[in-house]
């Protein structure tokens, strides 16, 4: 384990259009803002598509699912980082058949109404860096670290 002290720089609120890719759209103003890392603090609105990754179970590797799925779509939390000037976000999302959610993926596709925030972070530079584990009951493989420079 280990814990990074950062503080709040700037807030900044993304307005995504219908029709926009969602993360395409975080991704570009990210780099058109100059934004090297961040705290992806929430999300609302819906979505016409989505476009996401899970997890499938708990051994080394990890095996991933992906899911695409369209019709009015409600987003009901967003979260996560952006590292390098890079969003890794996690989406809760909606229908009337139930909630669920994942890593966003391209293909999220914003329908009437989408707004992000996130907070501009300064203090140590972070970055991901993939790194072999073995965890004892799950095995041998390669995860994604989160470490400072």
């Amino acid at each position: 384990m280990q814990g990074f002290k950062l503080t709040t720089k700037t807030i900044h609120v993304l307005r995504v259009d219908p029709g926009e890719d969602v993360l395409a759209s975080v991704t570009g103003y990210v780099r058109r803002s100059g934004i090297r890392q961040a705290v992806v603090m929430g999300g609302y609105g819906t979505l016409a598509t989505h476009s996401l990754h899970w997890v499938t179970h708990d051994r080394m590797p990890p095996e991933n699912k992906f899911g695409k799925g369209e019709g009015g779509i409600e987003i009901l939390a967003m979260n996560g980082l952006v590292v390098d000037s890079e969003p890794h976000i996690h989406v809760t999302l909606a229908t009337e058949a139930g909630a669920y959610g994942g890593h966003m993926e391209p293909g999220c596709k914003a329908y009437v109404l989408c707004e992000i925030f996130m907070a501009e972070i300064d203090g140590p530079v972070l970055r991901r860096d993939r790194v072999p584990v073995d965890i004892p009951g799950m095995g041998k493989g390669s995860v994604s670290r989160l470490r400072d420079r």
